[in-house]
């Protein structure tokens, strides 16, 4: 009779461990594989941000423009999002999309708010904020690149948009969010 125990305390014991293990491994995946999370409310950027480019920012919002059967907005054949309010504190999705000769790398946001000197991370993956996005793919409405994003900003007001590629600055965008 101890000897059945025995082997059923055993059999319960590999139960749990083997439920343990399928959970593991039942963690849902990061879909974008290059995404940096964020973690204890690390708010340094991988990338150095010159100080020269934060105090050539024209505060004016940027233009909005027609690409494909879409409203951009951004610098028309150069970069530009598909136009859609920005609200503050709630998260929105966003195709981004690249004109021209792009450098290499993945795509990297930095908000900062006017009258701020504090770097933001914008973009966001499984609704925690992150850096870094994957390198933009093909054509997609009309320009030569194209990348999904979430995007959420902190507080309202205007923000500059830092946008690398790479390592690269490329330019900015001025978003006024609500």
């Amino acid at each position: 009779m101890k000897f059945i125990h025995c082997i059923l305390l055993a059999v319960l014991c590999l139960m749990l461990f083997a439920c343990e293990n399928d959970n593991e491994e039942s963690k849902p995946a990061v879909e974008n594989a290059s995404v940096n999370t964020l973690e204890n409310d690390e708010m340094t950027p991988p990338i150095e941000v010159d100080e020269k480019i934060i105090q050539e920012i024209d505060w004016e919002v940027s233009e909005t423009f027609e690409a494909g059967n879409y409203t951009m907005r951004g610098i028309p054949n150069k970069v530009g999002f598909i136009d859609a309010p920005l609200i503050e504190n709630k998260g929105n999705k966003y195709m981004w999309h690249f004109w021209g000769e792009l450098p290499d790398g993945e795509l990297t946001l930095i908000g900062i708010k006017k009258d701020s000197e504090k770097l933001v991370p914008v973009l966001t993956q499984e609704n925690q904020h992150v850096w870094t996005y994957s390198s933009p793919a093909g054509p997609n409405n009309g320009a030569d690149a194209h990348l999904p994003s979430n995007m959420r900003l902190p507080e309202s007001g205007k923000w500059a948009l830092l946008i690398y590629l790479g390592d690269k600055y490329f330019d900015n965008i001025i978003v006024n969010v609500k």
